[in-house]
């Protein structure tokens, strides 16, 4: 969370404040100011600093508290946004492609939504229907069965009764122009269709 306007910083942005590059700044000084410094709360690739936490240690001061409590302009990322609103990460990021809440700001290479937006969101019902995280099917999806394996089937039935020549599966990728693994298939289903497994 970005506490409401209140600026951020990366590791990059902190080491340019402090007059160094990154690999010196993470050399030298990162781990004084890790410790002394904590990234902002939700904060992850990239870590986030309040700046004038940042400035007040380079310049050797005591740090500023952050703004206690919520406010409806506090920037939070998809995941804290899901939780206000009771919604998956995942369905903030596609609610902001279908304009179900509005696109959030993007900075330091994310995006981020205000606690007003989340909170607009929370009232709203989601505006698809699909499966329940956790549902179970009351019966097992019933598939349509194949007529080829039928048909292979009482070809083998013939062979078995000496009434017809084996069949390869070549042939039968020939006969219903797929590849032979898929023929390979409809003779091992009618197998089992021949053995009443099926």
């Amino acid at each position: 969370m970005i506490p409401r306007g209140r600026p951020a910083l990366d590791i990059h942005e902190v080491a340019a404040r402090a007059g160094v590059s990154v690999a010196t700044w993470r050399r030298r000084h990162h781990a004084a100011f890790a410790a002394a410094v904590k990234p902002l709360p939700g904060s992850a690739r990239p870590l986030l600093y309040d700046a004038a936490q940042v400035d007040a240690h380079l310049a050797g001061k005591p740090l500023p508290a952050l703004p206690a409590g919520q406010h409806p302009d506090d920037l939070l990322t998809d995941a804290e946004t899901g939780t206000v609103a009771g919604i998956s990460a995942s369905t903030v990021r596609a609610d902001a492609v279908t304009g179900l809440i509005d696109r959030g700001t993007e900075r330091h290479g994310r995006r981020w939504w205000t606690r007003a937006a989340a909170e607009a969101r929370a009232g709203r019902q989601t505006q698809y229907k699909g499966r329940t995280t956790g549902a179970r099917d009351l019966a097992p999806r019933k598939t349509q069965a194949d007529p080829r394996v039928h048909e292979v089937a009482h070809l083998l039935a013939a062979v078995e009764a000496g009434t017809a020549r084996p069949v390869t599966a070549a042939e039968l990728a020939e006969r219903y122009s797929v590849s032979t693994r898929t023929a390979e298939r409809l003779i091992a289903k009618a197998d089992k269709v021949c053995r009443g497994e099926i």
